[in-house]
């Protein structure tokens, strides 16, 4: 062999190593940037389910509605659908009735804030046995 195809053929797999590289890193990143984008979804859905708890502990149903007609996603994820319930002239604020509905589709009454600002804090036992209080 003369020189020229010895550097030809060296330059060929070099060429194929540096393409297998790139690859390499191009596909590392794109399922870095998938798994970062699930990530951040992740935190946001996370969030505004502390949201929704801090509410119902505050009793502040009328965010947990908000929050759900702003964002389809709030309301996708949420384990409860809140809504307020039409034509009524209450007293006060924390008297106003929302139709509060489980997703597991176990409980649907209408509640206040006041009853909810009231017995939302407590100790929860999860499925998994852990306890959690709020």
């Amino acid at each position: 062999m003369n020189n020229g195809k010895l550097d030809k053929m060296k330059e060929e797999i070099r060429g194929t190593q540096i393409t297998a590289i790139k690859e390499a890193v191009l596909g590392t990143l794109q399922s870095l940037d998938v798994l970062e984008k699930a990530k951040q979804d992740l935190h946001n859905t996370i969030r505004m389910l502390k949201h929704d708890l801090s509410d119902l502990k505050d009793g502040r149903l009328d965010r947990i509605v908000e929050r759900q007609e702003i964002d389809e996603k709030a309301k996708k994820n949420s384990a409860i659908s809140v809504v307020k319930v039409k034509d009524q002239r209450p007293s006060a604020p924390w008297f106003v009735l929302y139709e509060l509905k489980t997703k597991t589709g176990k409980n649907s009454t209408n509640v206040n804030n006041s009853i909810t600002k009231t017995h939302a804090s407590g100790s929860y036992k999860l499925s998994d046995g852990s306890i959690k209080y709020l």
